[in-house]
């Protein structure tokens, strides 16, 4: 029973890696995506400003974004991460594929996976490929899109070789006067 469950499985996967939506289908969900972005990304620069703080900070360990001024928090946000973009190489790669990610902070990656096996979208599901910024807002607008995300943010490394990519879910104004450092408590903090 045990090896027929295991080949049913395998044969169920090779016919989903088969199966590619086509790019008709394709384009226009990511069209449908890009514009529900835009939609949530000019809510946020609206009602909170993103985009105008001087610093982020974040804490991987806890998900947490914080955008502040003179070391003063002025905006908190919850985030999953989504992948990443390197600069050099030009290689997209997937949140679920990095390991400095939490499993817990890759959820909604993990199901942008999911979607791409079952509905045939390749990008959604290779760890890695050849990609740009473009590509990466891409992939966050579907990921945002799935997972129903508030909006994103595309963060550099401090070197500017990378720039990661996450989601934003309930963003809100920090308390007034609060210090950004004091949001930061796990030790996969880390700031720009």
């Amino acid at each position: 029973m045990g090896i027929t469950r295991l080949l049913v499985a395998a044969l169920l996967a090779v016919q989903l890696y088969a199966c590619e939506m086509p790019d008709a289908r394709y384009v226009a969900l990511l069209t449908r995506a890009d514009s529900a972005m835009s939609v949530k990304q000019d809510r946020l620069e609206r009602d909170f400003h993103i985009g105008e703080y001087r610093r982020f900070d974040y804490d991987e360990g806890i998900g947490l974004l914080v955008f502040s001024d003179t070391g003063v928090a002025r905006v908190l946000a919850d985030v999953q991460f989504v992948g990443a973009v390197g600069r050099r190489d030009s290689t997209w790669r997937w949140a679920w594929d990095l390991p400095y990610i939490p499993d817990s902070l890759a959820r909604a990656a993990s199901r942008a996976r999911r979607y791409g096996w079952l509905h045939g979208v390749r990008r959604l599901r290779q760890a890695s490929w050849r990609g740009d910024q473009v590509d990466g807002w891409e992939m966050t607008s579907l990921t945002a899109w799935l997972a129903g995300a508030d909006g994103a943010y595309r963060a550099p490394s401090s070197d500017s070789t990378t720039y990661t990519f996450m989601l934003l879910r309930h963003v809100r104004w920090a308390p007034p006067g609060r210090r950004a450092d004091s949001y930061l408590m796990s030790p996969r903090a880390g700031s720009q």
